[in-house]
């Protein structure tokens, strides 16, 4: 995997350098200070670009935005020491989000997410994706990573697949509404009730309760998820 480093900071990049080189199938193919530098380094095609956010000049954002507009464009990891730029950056559809200072073993993870995600997959790729913060960890999530979305009092409850462990399911809490998330997302998102939302891929049945409420069996939920009285006949349709 060829990799091109764009950090306006030398010692930024001078630490992902000692933390890369010798590692086994990457080659560092060139560094840039810049965005106008690394578009000159283009040329080497490389796969990956590890790419700062915020640079004098053009920001990291807008060169991944300008990147994706390439017929076959490389990866992008972005790194950052402001995780508040993660939403912004998601809009590009990255590969991954580092937040400085960068951890070997954080970086070791973000590249071999990487290695999975050709550049004609870079090239596909269109739909928003989600950001997660989870302490040090940033994941940024397709629709289809997401199981359900629950709001509570003050945040909303996330269940999803680790796109990186597609078999384990894990939780986390973020700030944006069920509204948000489902414009964000579109018709991707089936809403169970006022309080819910769910992939559908992902829902398995449906339970009566002995009060004659109506639940929904979903898929990475050990609890069943409550269906309103207005939408069952949806849900209904959708899973018989």
């Amino acid at each position: 995997m060829k990799v091109l480093l764009v950090d306006d900071e030398p010692l930024a990049r001078a630490r992902l350098r000692r933390m890369i080189m010798g590692r086994p199938g990457i080659e560092i193919i060139g560094e840039a200070a810049n965005t106008q530098e690394a578009e000159a380094l283009l040329a080497g095609e490389p796969d990956l670009v590890l790419l700062d956010v915020a640079m004098p000049g053009e920001s990291g954002i807008r060169f991944a935005e300008r990147l994706r507009e390439q017929p076959l464009p490389p990866a992008v990891i972005f790194t950052t020491a402001h995780p508040e730029h993660a939403l912004d950056a998601t809009q590009s559809a990255p590969a991954g989000f580092l937040v400085k200072p960068i951890e070997e073993e954080d970086l070791f993870t973000a590249l071999d997410r990487a290695r999975q995600r050709t550049r004609a997959q870079c090239a596909a790729e269109s739909e928003p994706l989600l950001s997660v913060q989870i302490g040090r960890e940033t994941l940024l999530l397709p629709v289809d990573a997401i199981i359900a979305a629950i709001a509570e009092e003050k945040t909303t409850h996330l269940h999803f697949f680790d796109p990186s462990q597609p078999d384990t399911p894990r939780q986390a809490w973020i700030d944006e509404s069920l509204k948000q998330l489902s414009a964000r997302f579109e018709s991707r998102l089936l809403r169970l009730h006022r309080s819910v939302l769910v992939n559908p891929r992902y829902l398995s049945g449906l339970l009566r309760t002995p009060d004659g409420q109506t639940q929904a069996k979903v898929q990475g939920i050990e609890t069943p998820l409550p269906v309103s009285r207005r939408l069952r006949p949806k849900i209904k349709e959708l899973l018989f």
